[in-house]
């Protein structure tokens, strides 16, 4: 990454939301009003191991791309050149498994793009 110019972040749309909880632990998630009784039918955010559930399935959607670094439900894309950059983000309009899996996790609308993340510094122990 350290000679990476161009930087996206892209930020998941509604991350936890968009995992199905699996059937058999539908009545485990229920909670009770004065009104009715609700089961989530997708995992909520602060379920047991919901953080970890979505990191497994992003990383599994993001397996073997190398210019992406994902943490919790945003993702930072790099790479060296801006036509590099245009074609990554180009992989997201061609109609593909991949870009299925990852248009239905972004917002579009909280893309940021930066050609720096600030001066560089190198730093030495001692």
């Amino acid at each position: 990454m350290e000679k990476d110019q161009y930087f996206s972040k892209l930020d998941l749309s509604k991350g936890y939301w968009q995992i199905p909880v699996r059937k058999e632990d539908i009545p485990k998630t229920a909670f009770v009003t004065m009104d009715c009784h609700y089961e989530f039918m997708r995992i909520p955010f602060g379920v047991m191991n919901s953080g970890t559930t979505l990191t497994r399935a992003v990383k599994t959607v993001l397996h073997g791309m190398d210019n992406i670094v994902d943490y919790i439900d945003d993702l930072l894309v790099h790479t060296e050149t801006w036509r590099l950059w245009l074609n990554f983000l180009g992989a997201f309009e061609r109609p593909t498994s991949l870009s299925d899996q990852l248009n239905a996790f972004l917002d579009r609308q909280r893309l940021t793009f930066r050609t720096s993340l600030g001066p560089r510094h190198d730093q030495s122990p001692g």
